[in-house]
């Protein structure tokens, strides 16, 4: 399962072994997004994503149209253990659930599902509920050097 958690991306330390490394070795890469929302539009744009033991960490930015007020930046780390990542290689879509973290501290309950098109390409689709509903972002990723 991939989770998301609250760790910032100072430190990036590498997989402690050689499958990790094959496994974890490629940042991953989500393409901007946007999501409707009352009288508006949220874009959501995600950093790449750098490899870390089991997990790919990064910061990321929402814009919320008009509401400039809303917009927040935060991080965000998807935990990918080996038999998640074993499972999105061999073409299986994989669930996540998990967390956000936005640079003043607000906490932000992210669900979601991530399906491989190719070993190297997909789809994934992100919700996230807020105190004014939810908003649900759907894009696509890549794994890249």
């Amino acid at each position: 399962m991939l989770l998301l958690s609250d760790h910032s991306i100072a430190n990036r330390p590498q997989a402690s072994s050689p499958s990790d490394r094959a496994q974890h070795g490629r940042s991953l890469f989500i393409e901007p997004s946007s999501s409707s929302v009352a009288g508006g539009k949220a874009y959501l744009v995600v950093a790449p994503l750098f490899p870390e033991a089991e997990s790919y960490r990064g910061d990321y930015q929402l814009k919320v149209r008009p509401y400039f007020f809303k917009s927040e930046k935060g991080v965000l780390n998807l935990a990918a253990p080996g038999d998640s990542m074993r499972k999105l290689q061999g073409g299986s879509a994989t669930d996540f659930t998990g967390k956000v973290i936005s640079a003043n501290g607000k906490t932000r309950v992210v669900t979601g599902r991530i399906t491989p098109s190719t070993r190297d390409r997909g789809t994934v689709t992100f919700s996230v509920i807020t105190e004014n509903g939810k908003m649900v972002f759907n894009t696509s990723y890549h794994f890249g050097p």
